[in-house]
C-alpha cells in the first residue's frame, strides 16, 4: 500500500510578494532637470559640486539642486567645488567656469532632488550604449541633463591634484561683461537719443530711418566687418557704427574692459551685452522717438520653426518674422500693431485700448491696404481689436 501523503505538512504557502515599485520615468526626470537649468538667469553665478567622473572623461555635477553632465579640465576630481556663470540657454544650458576649488571626494549620501537621484541612479546602472564625445570651449562648459549609457566612476587616486581653471581672454571678457550689465536689464533695448525723422509725412524716409537705426546700432557689427572684409560692405557704412566711433576715441583692449571705469568702455560693454541677448533670445528691442514728441517701442523677432505652420515649413528657405510696434497717440490712445511676415505675405493685427479707436481703425483699414499696395506690398489680412476683446 502506498502511504498517504500528508499534504498539510508537505505543501507550504509561498512567501508574500510585495507590489513592484513604480518604474522611474527617466525622460520625466531629465525634463525636470533641464527645466531647472533653463530657469537660471543669464549672468547668474552658481556653485556646483563634482560628484563623479565617467569613462569618457566628463563629470557628473550637482548644480541648482539637480545633476547634469559637464566637460571640465582634466585636473578636476570628485569633490571639487565649481563657481559657474550662466552664459547661454540655447541650444542647451552653457556655463562659464570661473573658479575650481579643490575639495574632498563627495560621499554617496549626496542630497539631490528627486530628479537628480533618478538620473544618478540611471547613470550608475547603465552599462551599454555608444560613447559620445563632448566639446570644450575656452572657459565654457556645456551642461546637459543626460541619461546616456555611461558608468560613472570616482577619480583614481593617482590623478593629479586639482588646480584652478585658467580662463582665456575671451572667457574673462564675457564674464566681466555679464557682471558689468545690470541683471534687471537683461533684455535692454537699443535706444535712440534723437528723433529718427523730423515729420511723419514721408513714409519711405521713415522706413529708411527705422532700417538704419537697427543696422547702425552695433548689434551686427562683427558680421558687417566680415562683409566689409569680403568686399560686400563699404567702409563708410562700417564707420557709422558705435564700435568704430569708440575705437577712434581711444584704443580699447581687453584689459581696459575688465578694469577701466571709463564711460566709453561701459558703453561698449552694454553693446556687447545686447549682442549676447540678441543671439540668445533671437529678438531685438528698440525704443526712442520716431519723430519729435512721438515715442515708439519696437520688437523684432524670428519665429522658431516649431511655431510656424506646416505650409510655412514645407519651404525650408522661408523664414517667419514677427514685428510689434507700440505707440501712445494723442487721439487714438494706446495702439499696438503685430505684423507677421512669411515670405511675401503680411498679416497684421492691431489692438487699441478703447472701442472707439478700434471702430475708427476698422473704418479706414482699406486706406492702409491701398497705401501698401501702392508701395508694392500686399496686406493679406488685417484684424483690429480693442483690449479685452477675444
Amino acid at each position: 500500500m502506498i502511504p498517504r501523503a500528508d499534504i498539510t505538512n508537505a505543501v507550504q504557502p509561498i512567501a508574500s510578494v510585495d507590489a513592484p515599485a513604480a518604474i522611474v520615468a527617466v525622460a520625466d526626470a531629465k525634463q525636470e532637470a533641464f527645466s531647472r537649468l533653463v530657469q537660471i538667469a543669464i549672468g547668474q553665478q552658481l556653485q556646483g559640486k563634482v560628484l563623479s567622473t565617467y569613462n569618457d572623461g566628463s563629470y557628473l555635477v550637482r548644480i541648482a539642486n539637480t545633476a547634469a553632465r559637464m566637460v571640465l579640465p582634466t585636473a578636476t576630481r570628485a569633490g571639487d567645488s565649481l563657481l559657474l556663470t550662466m552664459v547661454s540657454k540655447d541650444p542647451r544650458p552653457t556655463f562659464l567656469l570661473t573658479e575650481t576649488i579643490p575639495g574632498e571626494e563627495e560621499s554617496s549620501s549626496v542630497s539631490l532632488s528627486a530628479a537628480g537621484r533618478k538620473m544618478e541612479k540611471e547613470l550608475q546602472t547603465s552599462t551599454t550604449g555608444a560613447e559620445r564625445s563632448a566639446t570644450t570651449v575656452d572657459g565654457r562648459n556645456t551642461l546637459v541633463p543626460e541619461t546616456d549609457d555611461k558608468t560613472p566612476q570616482t577619480a583614481p587616486q593617482s590623478r593629479q591634484e586639482s588646480a584652478p581653471a585658467t580662463l582665456s581672454s575671451a572667457g574673462k571678457l564675457i564674464d566681466a561683461i555679464l557682471h558689468t550689465a545690470d541683471p534687471n536689464q537683461a533684455s535692454k533695448a537699443i535706444e535712440s537719443s534723437t528723433p529718427l525723422v523730423n515729420t511723419p509725412v514721408n513714409a519711405s524716409q521713415l522706413a529708411s530711418a527705422l532700417h538704419d537705426t537697427i543696422s547702425f546700432s552695433g548689434t551686427f557689427y562683427e558680421s558687417h566687418v566680415a562683409a566689409w572684409a569680403e568686399g560686400k560692405r563699404p567702409l563708410d557704412l562700417l564707420l557709422k557704427e558705435p564700435q568704430a566711433d569708440l575705437g577712434r576715441q581711444a584704443p580699447i583692449s581687453t584689459a581696459d574692459l575688465l578694469s577701466s571705469a571709463d564711460q566709453s568702455h561701459k558703453q561698449l560693454a552694454e553693446i556687447i551685452n545686447i549682442q549676447l541677448n540678441t543671439l540668445e533670445q533671437h529678438r531685438i528691442l528698440w525704443h526712442g522717438e520716431v519723430w519729435p514728441g512721438q515715442q515708439m517701442e519696437w520688437e523684432i523677432s524670428q519665429e522658431p520653426p516649431d511655431s510656424q505652420s506646416r505650409a510655412d515649413q514645407e519651404d525650408s528657405a522661408t523664414a517667419a518674422w514677427h514685428s510689434v510696434v507700440k505707440f501712445e497717440l494723442a487721439h487714438l490712445g494706446t495702439v499696438s500693431a503685430s505684423i507677421r511676415l512669411v515670405d511675401k505675405q503680411i498679416h497684421m493685427q492691431v489692438r487699441t485700448d478703447n472701442d472707439n479707436s478700434a471702430r475708427l481703425l476698422r473704418r479706414h483699414g482699406n486706406q492702409l491696404a491701398d497705401s501698401m499696395a501702392a508701395a508694392g506690398t500686399s496686406l493679406d489680412s488685417l484684424i483690429v481689436k480693442h483690449d479685452g476683446e477675444s
